[in-house]
């Protein structure tokens, strides 16, 4: 999963406080991506990916990445239209919710963003993320699909459901 989203990655900012990470924004200009970028990522993940097929566990885990990475597709379809800039990962660490640190780092990479002259990006979430984030700061949801498989039960999802999301936003 990161050597996806580093495989894109072409901005990333870490908050921290007292060495500790707070959180994270990786975001994306793909007009900087390069191939090589690309290239390098995707043969490390799939020599990371060779072990997995040894174990029962491990194809499993490998099939709900591939099924996750044909939503992100079925997703973009269903957006309709193609975006120069991405929020690839936003994650703030349970400690430092409620206290403005991801409003900072969202805030920090919509400036980058605009700084490149960019005036809109989307990001991809689900229902395993405090998505709610994205609704209260204004950005439309373009385009929702929900997968259903026992390895998500197993997940601790009850139901095996999960729903995925594209939202879009304007710099």
């Amino acid at each position: 999963d990161m050597h996806d989203f580093l495989s894109r990655t072409t901005e990333a900012t870490v908050a921290e406080r007292d060495g500790r990470v707070l959180g994270v924004v990786l975001g994306s200009l793909r007009s900087r991506v390069t191939t090589a970028q690309r290239i390098r990522h995707a043969i490390t993940r799939n020599c990371l990916a060779l072990p997995l097929l040894a174990s029962k566990d491990g194809r499993r885990g490998l099939a709900d990445q591939i099924a996750i990475l044909q939503v992100d597709e079925v997703l973009k379809r269903d957006a309709g239209k193609s975006y120069q800039a991405e929020i690839t990962l936003f994650v703030v660490s349970p400690e430092a919710r409620g206290m403005g640190v991801g409003r900072k780092l969202f805030n920090h990479m919509l400036g980058v963003f605009r700084n490149a002259g960019m005036n809109e990006y989307f990001l991809f979430t689900d229902t395993t993320c405090d998505y709610g984030f994205y609704d209260y700061r204004g950005l439309t949801r373009k385009a929702e699909h929900t997968v259903r498989r026992d390895s998500f039960t197993q997940g601790g999802l009850e139901d095996g459901a999960l729903s995925f999301f594209l939202y879009e936003g304007r710099c």
